[in-house]
């Protein structure tokens, strides 16, 4: 039971959220004290959007939910398996419902995102879902998910919080396209307090986007990926439109084993007169120990470059994601 993964083009672009602390004059304190309360905020609505833009191709589909069910897309960055003969058999049976869960553990040398007296620590991610993914053609497949992430850290409780998602959309591959996937899709994110469990975000985003995989033999590919983000925010000053492209590397060791290269850039676009552009570059390796079982070990650099000094910041995050399956 292989879990759906053709939402790759969307997975790499998923906006960085602002809090109202862009509107304060931004994160401030010293290097081993606990962030304030303007910090732990900007870095809470900064870690729930740049976690899935930061992992790896296969694990962040895993998070994020199918938009095509096994079978029903051509070769894909999130496939482990290529060419059209396991295709053609993952077709006889659609399995449009899979439950998801997920556990992640990663170190970051940079807990609040931002550029003012960086501190390290380690944080905890666990995720569950359901999605279904419905074939409404042969080429056209929708796709509902709902999704709830809960994440800790290990020094620094002030930046605990929790990140709900629920989101839709359409995924459009035609032949004529030669293996191009377009989608639409819409989420509703909202962030809660990790202790008071009370609301200090609400995100609404619009994605349209287009994917295409490039199969250079059955054991590696190269993939690319641009898309646009509509934002609407609550608090209102962290909206934005966002504008990405993804470019990327797969290699299948073995049908087990497999390693993914990519970079990924984005303009996010304030309204406010503020721009930023954000890069990352990451590397993974994923084993897949059962068909609905795998192990991913990452590690990603990242970098915001703002014509708002402030917000200019560096980060790396190294970890290991373990997630499981079921579809039916």
């Amino acid at each position: 039971m292989r879990f759906p993964r053709a939402i790759l083009s969307l997975a790499f672009v998923l906006a960085l959220g602002y809090s109202s602390a862009a509107q304060t004059g931004g994160p401030s304190f010293r290097t081993g004290q606990a962030p304030g309360e303007a910090a732990a905020l900007n870095g809470r609505v900064e870690q729930a959007q740049r976690f899935p833009a930061g992992t790896p191709p296969q694990a962040a589909a895993e998070q994020q939910g199918g938009l095509i069910p096994a079978g029903l897309a051509p070769p894909s960055p999130g496939d482990a398996d290529l060419g059209q003969q396991v295709l053609l058999k993952r077709q006889e049976k659609a399995t449009p419902f899979s439950a998801f869960a997920s556990l992640s553990g990663f170190y970051t040398n940079n807990a609040a995102l931002t550029n003012a007296a960086q501190v390290e620590d380690f944080f905890f991610v666990g995720e569950v879902g359901v999605s279904y993914q419905p074939r409404i053609t042969r080429d056209l497949v929708a796709e509902i998910t709902v999704r709830q992430a809960d994440f800790r850290y290990a020094r620094y409780d002030v930046l605990d919080f929790e990140s709900l998602n629920v989101g839709a959309g359409l995924s459009y591959s035609p032949q004529v396209l030669r293996g191009v996937i377009l989608s639409a899709r819409y989420n509703f994110n909202r962030l809660t307090d990790g202790k008071e469990h009370d609301e200090f975000f609400k995100n609404q985003t619009l994605t349209l986007a287009a994917m295409r995989s490039f199969e250079l033999s059955k054991a590696h590919y190269i993939y690319v990926g641009g898309s646009a983000v509509l934002g609407w925010s609550d608090p209102v000053a962290p909206g934005r439109n966002e504008y990405g492209g993804v470019l990327g590397y797969h290699l299948n060791w073995s049908r087990a084993v497999s390693t993914d290269l990519f970079y990924r850039a984005a303009l996010f676009d304030y309204t406010r007169g503020r721009e930023d552009w954000n890069q990352t570059l990451a590397l993974s390796a994923r084993w897949d120990v059962t068909r609905w079982f795998n192990v991913t070990g990452t590690i990603s650099e990242g970098f915001n470059n703002s014509n708002a000094h402030i917000f200019n910041y560096q980060v790396f995050n190294g970890g290991v994601v373990l997630a499981g399956v079921i579809t039916f």
